[in-house]
């Protein structure tokens, strides 16, 4: 079970808080983890915590395949692979909501 209520019940106001409130956790995120990186600390590959991915399901392909989130407030911009079994290897802008990243 979500601890978090079902999208679709959200007035305007709550799903917009939700967009403006999960766009601010991403940025603290990459604000921590540029802070460390700054101060020498190598973080490893996954970010240390500190990446927002995902995790909107695309309809016959699964868990979105975005890592972190890139933007600006909007739609994320970070680019994916749509199927890796093509050549060439066709790619998109993720296009998934601030609040589609951030964790269960």
């Amino acid at each position: 079970m979500s601890k978090y209520p079902s999208l679709e019940n959200l007035n305007r106001e709550q799903s917009d808080a939700l967009e403006k409130g999960s766009f601010l956790i991403i940025s603290a995120r990459k604000e921590a983890a540029a802070m460390l990186r700054r101060a020498g600390v190598e973080l490893p590959e996954d970010g240390f915590g500190f990446r927002s991915p995902c995790f909107a399901h695309e309809d016959g392909h699964g868990r979105c395949g975005c890592r972190d989130y890139e933007g600006d407030g909007g739609t994320c911009l970070t680019r994916v692979t749509v199927d890796p079994g093509t050549t060439p290897v066709p790619v998109r802008s993720c296009g998934h909501p601030a609040s589609k990243h951030r964790g269960t």
